[in-house]
């Protein structure tokens, strides 16, 4: 059972007399932010802006303000607010409303009480808490609260803005909600995991908007959940997973559920979350602030991302980092000895040979090259020999039905894998003594946990955990990132994880966030663009890096089926899509990311030099002002006008994912990218990186007031020319202009008189 302080707020209410309904209305209201109430049943009313702009709420709702989802198979599949007989509320000082729901004898839980409360806040947000009570025998799987009616999502420019690992927007949150026959879609974002922090905000940059999120530490698992209506309008609602469904007498969340208002688009939100995230256990206790990430992971100037055999893998990078004359790590897959994607965790001995791949990777660090290899965090295939001898089934993740959970990746030889509970010590030992090997015995440097950062719902009763909801998951991770980093001892080891993950960073020291280049495997089409929530929110705090970017055609697994192996697997790629290779590595630079090239061959150091230079030159920016893109925080993004361009996109993903050729898209995106930084010795400076084959000038508009600037600020430029003066900002309209060379990054200094 989870508890809280709004517990004893909410049972208070059962010794004191309700303030009648007709006496004043339920409403919290200060300059910023207004909640109604309706004093009839509960539901919201009207939640209004400090303009007085209603942003949700109707007159009526006959679910109300939060709903039950019984177990499949139940009477009834649901029990709502709208089914209580009584309803009752009352203020308990200026800026708490306490709300009681009673008496629900037409349903199958008829001593159901539930008890919420709604706080106001200081910071244009609103505190939910809720408590449920007497549903011992009713098995109740999910919580829907607090819930919103009647959101408008159109007519003001409103953007939906989802944390998905790095982050992603819709500009037409509508269209989306509505769904492809118009009649409404249900959408629900799952944290911990597939978020990478608990708020999303429908809003806009000009008028602002909605944000959700809540104040969760545990890493308890939850849904954000929006649907659309064929009305036009949306809802949403909080949904909260109960533990063993059946069995509680009282259920409530340890967390508040946060509703507000913030005044502008997605960065404004971030920011809003950043002043909250930054401060708890997660943030102090990451491995980038605390220092503990090793220091050649910190240092990695490119990192190369190959697969196979150790000649095509770490040869090449050895011959990049000469050329870039710049720290080069190696980001290793297919090095294990079963193919790819059908035989985990079966990895050992390696492909080549333990001897042979020991010697290689002593020989990359004798030339300064450090490795992490792929090792699948959660998957055991069911084909493998392994899975029966060492009894695996047991300690796999099982549905509510007893099957077990089977995940299919390989699209050539579509063999299932099982996900594993990290929650029981049978999977970790078994995870954790295969890392030991790789680490102690081969030498490597570090393991990227494949999967990591995702949590999954769990039903086994003999796994000793709680089943159905729970926060059992993150903490298995836990006691295994504490198991791996006592076998490594005093080597300096790195390990990564897939995604971006607030509740990861005390354990990981890398995140592969490879929305970078969502385009190679995800349609533009479907309406979300990338943005970088989790680097604007937690960049000094989480080493980020990854790209699906390569100059090749996909490579193909020497163990996979020799049939369907294309003809044209690590071909070099048609030249006509290289400007999507200079939008990933743009994107990069600008979000302040490790960069990163997949599927690198020597051939591309003369045959595509071009887009060799431009890699080595964004690289080489960011490592000379490492201070600013690794430990900066991102500032309010200026306003760049520039033009726009058509980029042409071959929709491939890194490993040969489709039976047939690159399938095109086409997106259009200005040509020069952009962002802002304040570094830790407050050095603000603005990352511009042009994808044009032409020069362009990039005019800024400066917020100067957000960044701390004066008329004598200096300004600086920095290219792969040099350092040039570019004057002092001065009284007039902050408004500067920066030629930009073709296919050129340029870091703009301001620095204030002083420094």
């Amino acid at each position: 059972m989870m508890t809280g302080n709004s517990v004893i707020i909410c049972v208070a209410l059962l010794g004191t007399s309700v303030i009648s309904a007709a006496a004043q209305q339920p409403v919290l209201s200060d300059a910023t932010i207004s909640v109604e109430l309706s004093p009839r049943d509960g539901h919201v009313l009207a939640l209004r802006d400090w303009n007085g702009r209603k942003l949700a709420g109707a007159e009526s709702d006959s679910i109300g303000l939060w709903s039950l989802d019984l177990a499949p198979g139940s009477s009834n599949a649901t029990i709502n607010a709208g089914q209580a007989n009584h309803f009752a509320w009352r203020r308990n000082g200026a800026r708490t409303i306490e709300l009681e729901w009673s008496d629900f004898t037409r349903t199958s839980a008829p001593q159901l009480k539930v008890f919420a409360t709604v706080r106001l806040r200081s910071d244009t947000t609103t505190a939910w808490n809720i408590r449920i009570e007497g549903i011992r025998g009713v098995e109740v799987d999910r919580v829907r609260y607090p819930r919103l009616t009647h959101i408008v999502t159109s007519g003001s420019g409103e953007e939906l803005a989802v944390p998905s690992w790095m982050g992603q927007r819709a500009r037409n949150p509508a269209a989306m909600l509505a769904g492809r026959d118009g009649k409404g879609r249900r959408m629900e974002f799952v944290y911990p995991g597939a978020l990478s922090m608990q708020a999303i905000a429908l809003s806009s940059a000009k008028l602002g908007g909605l944000y959700f999120s809540a104040d969760d530490t545990a890493a308890f698992r939850k849904s954000f959940a929006l649907w659309g209506s064929a009305d036009g309008s949306a809802g949403y609602d909080m949904v909260h997973l109960l533990p063993n469904p059946g069995t509680l007498d009282v259920f409530s969340p340890s967390y508040a559920s946060i509703v507000g208002v913030v005044h502008g688009d997605w960065f404004s939100a971030v920011e809003r979350y950043r002043k909250w995230g930054t401060a708890q256990y997660w943030a102090r206790e990451s491995r980038l602030h605390t220092g503990t990430t090793p220091e050649w992971l910190r240092e990695t100037g490119i990192w190369v991302w190959n697969r196979g055999h150790s000649d095509v893998v770490l040869e090449p990078a050895a011959a990049l980092m000469q050329d870039a004359k710049l720290p080069v790590s190696v980001f290793w897959h297919w090095w294990h000895n079963g193919p790819y994607d059908t035989s985990f965790p079966d990895y050992l001995p390696p492909r080549e040979g333990a001897q042979h791949f020991t010697d290689a990777v002593s020989t990359a660090h004798s030339k300064g090259l450090h490795t992490i290899v792929y090792m699948n965090q959660r998957l055991w295939c069911v084909n493998t020999p392994s899975w029966t001898k060492e009894g695996a089934e047991r300690w796999a993740v099982h549905e509510r039905d007893g099957s077990v959970r089977l995940e299919t990746y390989n699209v050539f030889d579509p063999k299932p894998c099982a996900t594993m509970d990290i929650a029981t010590s049978f999977w970790r030992n078994k995870y954790a003594g295969l890392a030991d090997t790789v680490i102690q015995q081969y030498g490597v440097d570090g393991i990227y946990m494949d999967q990591a950062v995702l949590s999954l719902v769990d039903w086994s009763k003999d796994h000793g955990h709680d089943v159905g909801g729970g926060n059992y998951w993150m903490n298995g991770f836990r006691e295994l990132a504490k198991d791996l980093r006592r076998r490594k001892g005093n080597r300096p080891t790195g390990f990564a994880g897939e995604g971006g993950g607030e509740s990861w960073m005390p354990d990981l020291d890398a995140f592969l966030t490879l929305q970078v280049s969502q385009e190679r495997y995800a349609d533009p089409a479907s309406g979300w663009e990338v943005i970088p929530m989790f680097q604007a929110a937690y960049h000094p705090y989480a080493l980020t890096y990854g790209t699906y970017g390569s100059l090749t055609l996909p490579p193909y697994d020497e163990l996979w089926p020799i049939e369907k192996r294309p003809a044209t697997a690590m071909e070099l790629l048609d030249p006509k899509y290289v400007r999507q290779f200079y939008l990933e590595q743009a994107r990069m630079f600008v979000w302040g990311m490790q960069p990163t090239i997949a599927n690198f061959r020597t051939n591309q150091l003369t045959e595509r030099r071009k887009q060799i230079d431009y890699l080595e030159q964004l690289a080489k920016l960011r490592y000379g002002m490492r201070d600013v893109f690794q430990f900066g925080t991102f500032l309010t993004p200026p306003v760049v006008d520039v033009p726009s361009a058509d980029v042409l996109l071959s929709r491939i993903s890194i490993y040969a994912a489709r039976l047939g050729g690159p399938v095109e898209a086409h997106t259009t995106t200005p040509v020069v990218l952009s962002s802002a930084w304040r570094s830790p010795k407050n050095r603000v400076a603005i990352a511009l990186a042009s994808i044009s084959d032409d020069s362009v000038d990039a005019v800024i508009k400066l917020p100067a007031r957000a960044y701390g600037l004066g008329p004598a600020t200096r300004i600086v430029r920095h290219d792969m020319t040099g350092t040039t003066p570019l004057g002092t900002l001065g009284t007039k309209a902050r408004s500067l202009t920066i030629p930009m060379k073709p296919l050129q990054g340029a870091v703009i200094e301001f620095v204030n008189p002083g420094k």
